[in-house]
């Protein structure tokens, strides 16, 4: 076998972390010393062509993916503030990983389309008035439901990407990109329900608005993002006419329907315009718990998860199946199909 010109160590990493394995997993399923997988991604030595044969098999890339310089210019943003929640680090670095290769493939692929204008707003206001404005600038009328979030971001420039993997404790996070200049970046979970990725979406959103750069610490910017959230799924100019005294399970279920939010986002927005009292949203939490709907609440109410069309278009307009995507991108033909499918 002839020895590849040029094998790139972060490279290497890359595909260890996207695929979950440490290095002392991947090392015992390839046959090799851990210390060998540490200066194989340092790139103090240079994997055998067997060793990264089996390395790409084990991480469904081809061995074309090691040679190519990888793309360093890619921030964690919002990411970043999960650092001090319960976020594992194999967690963090597969969501990391995949939106980066993800971004570095969307890269490639925008050479060949125009994007959208971006037109989501920097702001330096409260929550309440950052929403307003956003809702404003994204062309939604401020006394109505956005029916999907989605589909409105990517239309005003916001690339979307929803990455191939389930993460337990990261929904989204967001940054900064340049792609035909400069642009925000959202990057969710997949298999999440859809009024929760909603929620985070618009929660991201709020970064992107009002905390580009941070301002403040992350535990305060984590409130503005919930309050700026709930204030663009739903205004507080309508707000106050939509909640049915009293308020009720069933007629948070409605609203649910209506506006795309959980019952407990809803229970939060009531209560923080003091449409009720504390005792009163304490005792619909208690009601939601007894339900056992605080995980998961009932099915019949389920929002329309909303897909991001963006990349899926650019992979469709530049390739006839999955197998040219894969060769291109230096992917297996799983891979491929696995960020495809749920882009």
């Amino acid at each position: 076998m002839t020895q590849l010109k040029m094998i790139y160590g972060a490279r290497i990493e890359q595909a260890r972390k996207l695929s979950g394995y440490t290095q002392k997993e991947l090392a015992e399923k390839i046959g090799v010393n851990q210390s060998a997988i540490a200066m194989y991604e340092k790139g103090q030595i240079i994997p055998s062509p067997d060793v990264l044969v089996k390395v790409a098999e084990l991480t469904h890339f081809l061995p074309s993916f090691f040679e190519v310089c990888p793309l360093e210019e890619f921030s964690k943003g919002s990411l970043s503030y999960r650092s001090l929640r319960s976020v594992t680090a194999k967690e963090e670095d597969r969501a990391y990983q995949n939106a980066k290769l993800m971004f570095e493939h969307l890269n490639i692929m925008s050479k060949s389309f125009v994007l959208p204008r971006m037109q989501l707003p920097i702001l330096n206001e409260k929550p309440e008035k950052s929403a307003e404005i956003t809702r404003a600038s994204l062309g939604i009328a401020p006394d109505s439901p956005i029916k999907n979030l989605t589909n409105t971001l990517e239309h005003n420039g916001v690339i979307i990407l929803s990455l191939p993997l389930f993460l337990k404790k990261i929904d989204a996070f967001s940054t900064w990109i340049d792609l035909q200049g400069k642009r925000p970046l959202i990057a969710e979970s997949f298999g999440k329900p859809g009024d929760r990725l909603r929620f985070s979406l618009a929660h991201e959103t709020a970064h992107l608005v009002m905390h580009h750069p941070p301002r403040t610490t992350v535990k305060i910017m984590e409130k503005e993002a919930n309050d700026f959230a709930s204030a663009l799924l739903m205004p507080k100019c309508i707000a106050e006419n939509e909640f049915v005294r009293p308020v009720s399970l069933l007629s948070l279920a409605q609203l649910k329907l209506k506006w795309g939010m959980s019952m407990q986002a809803l229970i939060y927005r009531a209560r923080d315009l003091k449409i009720i009292t504390e005792r009163q949203a304490t005792y619909l939490f208690t009601q939601i718990a007894s339900n056992g709907w605080k995980t998961r609440e009932p099915s019949n109410l389920d929002i329309k998860i909303e897909t991001p069309q963006i990349f899926r278009k650019m992979v469709e307009g530049l390739y006839d199946n999955p197998e040219k995507y894969a060769y291109a991108m230096g992917l297996d033909d799983s891979r491929a199909s696995e960020m495809t499918l749920f882009s």
